[in-house]
């Protein structure tokens, strides 16, 4: 006899290879998302600093290492060369066109350094040169060669008329703009006096020659009574700062992976169960003729490896692909700058490979161990229904399990709230490991219940086939609650996820509604009110309400930027209108963070000379993280008297909304910059929170759309469970079909029978799945953000009826099959029982 024993046809491994593939595939498509989201956040940040090894400031320079105060370029031992750090904006349009485009400078390192990555052209020699990079020559329409112009309004030099400028040429594009983020206009040494005005600021970017003695170097820039800081570690705290709060979400979404691979697993066991069902007699025939059970279960295990490695590699494959086309279909609807081609990393192809096949042969073990523990002729004969099952030692320790996990949810909720979530998250993962196990080991127990429940329900619907569908169901809790468990899994992922996203999207929302509730602040040393009607018209602006502004002293290091405003212009520009309820005469309203940098506390009574000459009391009030301090217009006067500039409060139009039809927040702050600029306000200042807050809101958007995945992911898993269920059903009642057939039962009933098992089945799957998704939902992001942001709890109803209508849907259609084979059968062929 030959060693190698084929069992199973390939074809009937179909519904395994699909699950390992759509599994592997899901593991590939995280990954790779996080890999994006990483990158994208970091690129702008690692691009600001690329070819440094010291990032230099004045010592008194605080805090912040691009304060903007003028310095000689750093000299010391052991220093290549140096840079001066360049961090503004300025606009350029193309010849005869008056449409400008708002770009970001950024500074290159010099040449004997790191030359810069060109598509196309060459690097800018003269002041009147210069290099875009591809998003910036596609917005301005321009490439290598042509030129294009600096107006006058734009100039930081000391010129006032437009410049021309010829763009020698094109650089290659970051993650950073592809995926959104301000196109840019590269300086150098030789146009920096035209583009940045010339005027080096106070931060100076620093690279060692090779072998150099970094210690020495440091020393010696400290002597000097600079400020030093290596650029990695500034590097690192921005992209900190820049990722703050998505980095929890990574590890979200790593549950979420391992919650996917276990309802694959379940789903797998199933499939494999059904296939070696199906192969009973031939599995009995093989030991009769002398086959070891030990060369029974190592074919079959060395069959289940080979369906896990290529649906693994099917998958992986597939998620790379599809990864790849969801990138090129977003950029040619115009969503992202330029077409990013997928990172192919060691983790994305070799996790859902590994994760593939290990999962596959994990899986396995049950069924194989169960088909080799059949005697030969007992094999021959059909298994009897399982015994129905009382509330043992399997029970007690599901309960316990169960309750011991709920408890650690709670406890991590709490852990969190009151300080680092790190501790919280991890016990948080312990105790939804833990009763989410406790519920599946237990689940057998209560399916024979909730079975014969829907059953009753139904049977006052559907009459005898929903009446028999329900007994079939509750007879063998064992088989049903392997279907079950499959959709509790999906349905609980499907809810938990969409809770979260939810519940984050929200939060996240309202923090930076909180932190930055005005779109635009414009500023200036003079504000003529035609340039103040000039802003209100432009295209995309709501509304513009014109404040002044001023500094005071309350003994921090820097002085205190104070902006005036009433209720009503709160109400009118700001995205918190409830703010404008906190805006009182004699109070500051400023937030957490700003009061801690100022040395201040919420309710602290400040005590100011006014203009007056009189003191003045001035209350804090803290609210959330407001990146700005309101005062009410007396407030100001009282304080400032006439010593206060103009300013101007900007509010967007809504995205989506006609006004802003294909205009993004940038092009809006280009145009205010060019209004101010033609109506006497040239050296106007526009701050840009509204573009950065679009620019979150698309990150959102796209986790968001993650969302739609998993639902994707878990329908296709779900429907592959129950109609592995439903089969392995119908191949143990062979012989209760074909009486039900002779007895007169037609094709239509013996389909509709399977149709309602596949229905009862996914309605207790799916109330328990949200239930418990719901549940886990509010836990878990209570759990990840509760410590960092101020929880706003939502619950999606449409999407939970979404998954709900998907799951009993994903139940109908798995009977399909099943259904079709049942009613197709001859009585007579069916009594026979023979083996196909």
């Amino acid at each position: 006899m030959s060693r190698r024993i084929r069992l199973t046809p390939p074809r009937r491994h179909l519904a395994a290879l699909i699950t390992v593939a759509i599994s592997s595939g899901f593991l590939a498509v995280m990954i790779i998302a996080a890999n994006l989201l990483t990158t994208s956040l970091s690129a702008g940040v690692t691009q600001a600093y690329q070819g440094a090894d010291l990032v230099v400031a004045p010592e008194d320079a605080g805090e912040n290492p691009d304060a903007d105060a003028s310095a000689a370029a750093p000299d010391a031992p052991g220093v290549k060369a140096s840079w001066p750090r360049t961090d503004g904006y300025l606009q350029l349009q193309a010849p005869g066109s008056s449409a400008a485009v708002f770009l970001q400078e950024q500074a290159d390192p010099p040449a004997s350094v790191q030359t810069l990555d060109l598509t196309s052209g060459r690097d800018a020699a003269k002041a009147d040169e210069v290099v875009l990079d591809e998003a910036a020559a596609d917005h301005l329409g321009v490439s290598a060669g042509q030129d294009v112009v600096l107006p006058a309004d734009s100039r930081l030099d000391a010129e006032h008329e437009d410049l021309t400028l010829r763009v020698t040429g094109i650089a290659a594009g970051s993650t950073s703009t592809a995926l959104g983020g301000t196109p840019i206009v590269h300086v150098n040494s030789h146009n920096e006096r035209t583009l940045a005005g010339g005027g080096p600021g106070s931060t100076w970017l620093l690279a060692l020659e090779p072998g150099a003695d970094r210690d020495a170097t440091i020393s010696s820039l400290t002597h000097q009574g600079l400020e030093v800081r290596s650029a990695q570690d500034v590097i690192d705290e921005k992209t900190s700062e820049v990722t703050k709060g998505f980095e929890a979400l990574a590890m979200v979404f790593a549950v979420f992976v391992v919650i996917a691979l276990v309802t694959s697993a379940v789903v797998i066991t199933n499939t494999f169960a059904v296939t070696l069902a199906q192969r009973t007699r031939s599995l009995a025939l093989l030991r009769t003729l002398g086959s070891t059970r030990r060369q029974v279960a190592a074919n079959v295990l060395r069959e289940s490896a080979l369906v896990g490695f290529a649906g693994a590699v099917l998958g992986m494959i597939g998620a790379h692909l599809l990864a790849q086309a969801a990138l090129a279909g977003a950029a040619a609807v115009g969503l992202l700058d330029g077409v990013l081609i997928v990172p192919v990393t060691l983790a994305s192809v070799i996790a859902p490979l590994v994760a593939g096949t290990v999962l596959t042969a994990i899986a396995g073990l049950g069924p194989v161990r169960a088909a080799t523990r059949v005697a030969p002729l007992q094999a021959l004969r059909p298994a009897p229904p399982a015994p129905a099952r009382r509330l043992g030692v399997r029970g007690v320790l599901s309960l316990v399990a169960v309750v011991l996990g709920l408890l650690a949810l709670v406890g991590a909720v709490g852990i969190s709230l009151a300080g680092p979530s790190g501790l919280g998250i991890a016990l948080g993962m312990l105790g939804g490991v833990v009763s989410f196990a406790g519920l599946l080991v237990g689940l057998v127990l209560v399916t024979r219940p909730l079975a014969r429940l829907a059953g009753a329900a139904a049977a006052r619907i559907g009459g005898l086939p929903a009446r028999i569908a329900g007994a079939n169901t509750s007879r063998n809790p064992r088989r049903s609650a392997a279907t079950v468990a499959a959709l509790l899994i999906g349905t609980t992922l499907m809810t938990m996820m969409a809770v979260g996203a939810r519940t984050t999207e929200t939060t996240l929302t309202t923090e930076l509604d909180s932190r930055r509730p005005i779109d635009s602040v414009v500023t200036a040393e003079k504000l003529p009110r035609a340039a103040v009607e000039a802003i209100s018209e432009v295209p995309g602006v709501h509304s513009a309400q014109a404040t002044e502004r001023g500094d005071i002293d309350v003994g921090a290091k820097e002085p205190m930027t104070l902006y005036a405003a009433t209720p009503d212009q709160v109400r009118s520009t700001s995205h918190r209108p409830e703010l404008a309820d906190t805006v009182t005469s004699g109070t500051v309203v400023l937030g957490k963070e700003r009061a801690q940098s100022f040395g201040l506390t919420d309710g602290q009574v400040l005590h100011l000379p006014g203009a007056d000459g009189k003191s003045h009391d001035l209350r804090v009030h803290v609210d959330a993280n407001l990146q700005m301090s309101l005062v009410s217009p007396a407030t100001l006067e009282q304080l400032l008297g006439s010593d206060s500039s103009p300013a101007l409060l900007v509010d967007f139009d809504d995205v989506g909304t006609a006004p802003r039809e294909g205009r993004d927040a940038l092009a809006v702050v280009g145009d205010i910059q060019k209004a101010a600029a033609e109506n006497g306000a040239p050296q106007a200042e526009v701050d840009a929170s509204g573009a950065e807050r679009e620019m979150y809101g698309q990150i959102l958007s796209v986790m968001l759309g993650i969302t739609v995945g998993l639902l994707a992911v878990a329908v296709l898993v779900a429907l592959v469970g129950v109609a592995n269920t439903l089969s392995l059903g119908v191949i143990e009642r062979t012989g209760e079909n074909a009486l039900l057939r002779a007895l007169g039962t037609t094709r239509g009933q013996m389909r509709a029978m399977l149709a309602w098992e596949g229905l009862l089945l996914a309605v207790i799957g799916a109330v328990l799945g949200i239930a418990l998704g719901s549940v886990y939902g509010v836990l878990g992001i209570s759990t990840v953000l509760g410590g960092q942001y101020p929880l706003m709890i939502t619950i999606p109803w449409g999407q939970i009826g979404l998954v709900l209508a998907l799951a009993l849907a994903a139940g109908l259609l798995a009977s399909a099959l099943p259904g079709r084979r049942a009613a197709r059968t001859q009585p007579a062929r069916a009594l026979a029982a023979a083996d196909e």
